[in-house]
């Protein structure tokens, strides 16, 4: 079941839970004071990931540059000019 997290002027945040993932989810009304609030739009709980994957989650925000002596020997190009493909490599 779906959540979503809504931001109401009067009372704050507030999560609304929702049985389809379908339709516009950026407006709702506020369970409290009935006020039209807007979709609050947060990060992916990362909590639940080990220390292992929330680094790397967290290192690929940004592309790394990279040396030419870090990509390794350059992969050598085979023949595709081969009169049975399915045979590549025998």
């Amino acid at each position: 079941m779906p959540s979503y997290t809504f931001h109401c002027n009067n009372c704050g945040e507030f999560t609304l839970f929702f049985s389809s993932m379908s339709g516009n989810k950026s407006h709702a009304k506020c369970p409290n004071c009935q006020l039209d609030s807007n979709r609050v739009y947060l990060p992916p709980n990362l909590y639940s990931y080990s220390q292992e994957i929330r680094t790397r989650i967290e290192k690929g925000m940004e592309p790394r540059i990279m040396t030419k002596e870090e990509l390794g020997p350059k992969m050598i190009k085979r023949n595709s000019n081969l009169q049975r493909p399915w045979q590549v490599g025998n």
